[in-house]
């Protein structure tokens, strides 16, 4: 019995510490966890694990110095001004692009974009509008594409061949976007109440800045645009700078050809073929293309949180944007544009055939002289044998179809070599022929 006493004893003697450490329900005490300042509340006589409410999201405003929207090519020319060609985008055309830019952040950042969609008005002289949605496909993702209202006409220049300093890259110059952050997740948008402030520069311009109208440099320099970044802004351009090389991941070929020729004698007219350009004819897969470039960029934060910039951006002063393509096939695209295309100058002694390919990136077409001999070719008369000019011809083979038009001599011709069986269409005619391998010529007669 005295064992069993002294036992009882020792288990209330030892029970009194925890009573004693038991608090009072609802009472609340100060803590700390991680070096914050917290709470911790008495519940059942235990106080509950310090809990420290977290920070309120980092709210920040960044203004980049300028966004490209898209390029137009120019088409070729006639020397001596009065260049019949051009080429047009209007309803059948949303020329712009899908930009990210996630690479502004760090490693690690998880980020998201929000945008409630409408048009960006012009401020300026371009005369141009672009629309702005978020991505059907990719929640990081913006679509600015060109206006359905918005039509936009360039002709071609006033000397014989193709000048890449008259093509024009459209800018949305000061853009504003309100960003939210935490630790862990960043959201971005288009901030709201702004009026888009779009200009266009031709690349000659800024290839030789003392060329530039001073409106336009006056325009770039007010939004923290100087020669310094022109070198950056003609990158949108592979060939601003004479370069000759094709991307084939950003340059889809249309399959379709104009003749470039001069006419028959001094003072003649110079002849002219109009058409649709449609990127479904690129009959081509395109691979995703991307292309990053940064900008300067000036940031505030709001509401007085500190470390805004530091929280989530990789740095202060430049702002990185991200041009994707998306992978397409032509099956699923339906950009188109009208295009006139006259020939050069009497004299001209350049290429004389013209082919056409279609830019994934900013959704535009670009023009280019073919520089090896015709592959395939043939005449086109009427019944009374006469030569018909300014017709179109398309040959079917192997699953693509090509395309191309007359010249004033009712000749045509192809840069492709065809052999087998294909499907020649002109005007009312369609015609099936087998091609003998060491044959590169087919006349035609339409009814």
């Amino acid at each position: 019995m005295r064992v069993n006493e002294l036992l009882c004893a020792v288990l209330l003697f030892s029970a009194v510490p925890v009573a004693r450490a038991a608090c009072k329900d609802g009472t609340t005490v100060s803590c700390k966890l991680n070096g914050k300042t917290g709470t911790k509340e008495c519940i059942n006589g235990r106080f509950t694990p310090c809990i420290v409410e977290p920070d309120p999201p980092a709210t920040g405003t960044a203004k980049p110095r300028y966004y490209v929207l898209t390029v137009i090519y120019s088409p070729p020319g006639t020397k001596g001004g009065g260049s019949d060609s051009s080429v047009s985008y209007g309803q059948g055309s949303s020329s712009g692009t899908t930009v990210s830019s996630s690479n502004s952040f760090k490693k690690g950042t998880k980020v998201s974009v929000e945008v409630s969609g409408g048009i960006l008005g012009n401020g300026g002289g371009a005369g141009g509008s672009f629309g702005i949605s978020r991505s059907t496909t990719n929640s990081s993702e913006l679509e600015v594409k060109k206006s359905a209202q918005t039509e936009i006409t360039v002709k071609g220049p006033g000397i014989d061949g193709l000048d890449h300093d008259r093509d024009q890259i459209w800018l949305w110059l000061n853009p504003r976007l309100s960003i939210t952050a935490t630790p862990t997740a960043t959201k971005w948008t288009v901030a709201g109440g702004q009026t888009a402030d779009i200009q266009f520069v031709f690349v000659g311009h800024l290839k030789n800045p003392s060329l530039m109208p001073p409106g336009v440099a006056q325009r770039l320099q007010a939004n923290g645009i100087t020669p310094a970044d022109y070198p950056d802004i003609l990158r949108a351009d592979p060939f601003a700078n004479g370069g000759l090389v094709i991307n084939s991941a950003r340059y889809l070929p249309l399959f379709t050809t104009f003749p470039y020729e001069p006419p028959f004698a001094e003072g003649d007219p110079v002849t002219t073929f109009q058409a649709t350009l449609d990127s479904s004819s690129t009959q081509t897969t395109a691979k995703e293309t991307e292309r990053e470039y940064e900008v300067g960029m000036t940031l505030s934060a709001e509401g007085g949180v500190p470390g805004f910039a530091k929280l989530s951006l990789k740095s202060e002063t430049s702002w990185t944007w991200t041009n994707k393509s998306g992978t397409s096939t032509a099956a699923g695209t339906s950009e188109s544009a009208k295009v006139t295309i006259g020939g050069p100058s009497f004299g001209y002694k350049g290429p004389t055939d013209i082919a056409v390919y279609y830019d994934v990136l900013y959704k535009t077409f670009l023009f280019a002289p073919i520089l090896t001999p015709p592959q395939f070719g043939g005449v086109l008369t009427s019944a009374n044998g006469r030569p018909v000019p300014g017709q179109e011809v398309r040959i079917t083979a192997n699953g693509k179809t090509y395309r191309t038009f007359t010249n004033r001599k009712g000749e045509y011709r192809f840069p492709n070599r065809f052999v087998g069986s294909v499907q020649i269409r002109s005007g009312a005619i369609t015609k099936r022929a087998n091609i003998p391998r060491n044959s590169s010529r087919l006349d035609l007669q339409v009814q």
